[in-house]
């Protein structure tokens, strides 16, 4: 798998929910997000349309919202600026069931192999797993396209 760093085009808000979390409590502490999301979702103003939703993983922290024209004040944001060092990853699946597998392979593939040597480190925020929705013209359903976004810093020599 290549991967290939990339600076953001425009600046990114994100508007949802954020909890405190640590590697051994992440996964009990996802499904916990997910639900007080799932609450606050529908009062989020400002929502970019065709919704995009992201789920951001950090060391002590995980975030959960939907991309945003402009911050909305009444939520925790997350915001991306221009010109950040990221690489993206075009998630493919055709069932939701193999998506976690292959997200873990991506990821594993990515902090294991090709980071350790790439004269870069993971910013605050790991990685963000982006979910574009998008309405299918030819049936009444969603369509789900998943992206990982490597956040990444120079790294700093000794």
């Amino acid at each position: 798998m290549i991967f290939e760093p990339v600076t953001l085009e425009k600046d990114c808000w994100i508007s949802g929910i954020e909890k405190k979390t640590s590697p051994d409590t992440l996964y009990e502490d996802l499904p916990v997000l997910s639900k007080e999301f799932a609450k606050i979702k529908p009062s989020i103003k400002n929502r970019i349309r065709p919704l995009t939703t992201c789920v951001a993983t950090g060391k002590t922290k995980i975030f959960m919202g939907d991309f945003v024209e402009r911050k909305d004040s009444n939520f925790a944001s997350l915001s991306i600026k221009k010109g950040q060092l990221l690489v993206k990853v075009k998630v493919p699946f055709r069932f939701q069931a193999f998506l976690p597998a292959k997200v873990a392979g991506i990821r594993k593939e990515f902090y294991q192999h090709w980071l350790p040597d790439s004269g870069y480190v993971s910013s605050q925020w790991q990685d963000l797993e982006v979910y574009h929705y998008r309405r299918r013209y030819f049936r009444k359903s969603r369509k789900m396209v998943m992206e990982l976004w490597f956040l990444l810093e120079n790294k700093k020599e000794d």
